[in-house]
């Protein structure tokens, strides 16, 4: 669920909860917690992912979700309470700040979460909401976060209205898919109907999957009956054997790479930058279009936040020309990316940038995320 449906749920949820005294039992889209631990800390942001991290990661693999704080769970009897929380819980979710959060994340799993905080009332109790959006991608830990209780590689997701560990074993990561099939996917559904039939074609026992981004291997294991991988050192250099390979796919010269049987020697996975020239659009231009489609007045900068605001970028200081290879994700790089032109490096765009600018921006709730304040709406032109 996106935000916006998860608004108008939570509406409905308080409502029930002020004038009826009855909210869902937890379930794969409700939590509830009854006060923060505090862990002996100060800092608002470290106590808040300490308590939620790993919520979050769960309900953003999932469908979305929302969790209730002040609502106390008598767990031998499954039973909620609406008790509120005391001051010095509510004190300390005031202070939050989810753009904040939004960075702790991209050090989690180079990738944001959409959240949304809100404090209400019923009678003289005080609660707070924490919505959470489903991600279209699945976010992954990149390192250990012991402190989160969370560790690298792990698909944490909500099932059966708890946290579970998608890929500890192959019964488990078998339910994942099944889950992910469930939800008609139409990317997820796309990617896997193309290619396990490839893999079962050719055993799945024997295909390797190269992942060059973590200098990962995966293979099947014989001794466990199971998917598993190794860290390898994969040489990315324009000689090295992973674009050598990748360069012969991308030529259709498969014999290179194939046995006589025409087998794949390498299932590879992963992406080749082309070398051809793509089309693009300048910064200037691309605030134009943008305008254009939005009905609020922005600046050249503030468009920069929203490139962060959506991690196409690391820093909002970004600079047009000549940047940091590092400031810019290259995941999104069919959005921005850098092209060399006379010798001077430009940050450039692709058509396809506008419409995800556009709706971010429209999107008048995203304005505090994004902005710190909300936007001027455009003057409406007189008839």
């Amino acid at each position: 669920m996106n935000l916006k449906r998860l608004k108008e749920q939570i509406v409905i949820t308080i409502d029930n909860l002020k004038n009826h005294g009855i909210f869902p039992k937890e379930n794969n889209h409700y939590d509830y917690k009854f006060e923060l631990n505090f862990y002996g800390l100060t800092d608002a942001v470290e106590i808040f992912m300490r308590n939620f991290a790993k919520d979050i990661l769960s309900f953003s693999n999932s469908e979305g979700g929302i969790l209730i704080l002040g609502i106390k769970e008598d767990k031998s009897s499954g039973n909620l309470e609406d008790i509120g929380l005391d001051i010095k819980n509510f004190d300390l979710l005031t202070k939050i700040d989810l753009n904040l959060i939004s960075q702790q994340f991209n050090k989690i799993a180079k990738v944001g979460v959409d959240l949304d905080l809100q404090s209400f009332q019923s009678g003289t109790r005080k609660f707070f909401y924490l919505l959470i959006e489903k991600q279209n991608q699945i976010i992954i830990p990149i390192n250990d976060f012991p402190e989160y209780k969370i560790k690298k590689g792990d698909i944490i997701y909500r099932a059966s209205g708890k946290n579970e560990i998608a890929n500890s074993t192959t019964q488990d990561f078998n339910r994942f898919l099944q889950i992910k099939a469930n939800e008609k996917n139409k990317e997820f559904m796309e990617i896997w109907s193309k290619l396990l039939p490839e893999m079962f074609d050719i055993n799945p026992r024997e295909v390797l999957i190269l992942n060059p981004k973590n200098n990962t291997v995966y293979g099947y294991n014989s001794k466990d009956n199971l998917l598993s991988s190794s860290e390898i050192d994969i040489d990315q250099t324009e000689n090295g054997i992973f674009n050598i390979i990748l360069n012969a796919i991308s030529a259709g010269e498969i014999g290179k790479i194939s046995t006589d049987e025409g087998k794949p020697i390498y299932k590879i996975v992963g992406e080749l930058k082309s070398k051809t020239p793509r089309d693009f659009i300048y910064f200037s231009s691309l605030t134009e279009k943008v305008k254009q489609k939005t009905n609020f007045n922005f600046t050249t900068n503030q468009l920069k936040f929203v490139f962060k605001y959506l991690n196409w970028i690391n820093d909002e200081n970004l600079p047009i020309e000549n940047p940091g290879e590092t400031k810019l994700n290259k995941e999104f790089n069919q959005f921005i990316w850098i092209e060399t032109l006379d010798k001077t490096h430009k940050v450039v765009f692709s058509e396809n940038a506008i419409e995800p600018l556009a709706l971010a921006i429209n999107e008048k709730t995203n304005h505090q995320a994004i902005f710190g304040k909300l936007l001027q709406p455009k003057s409406k032109k007189k008839k």
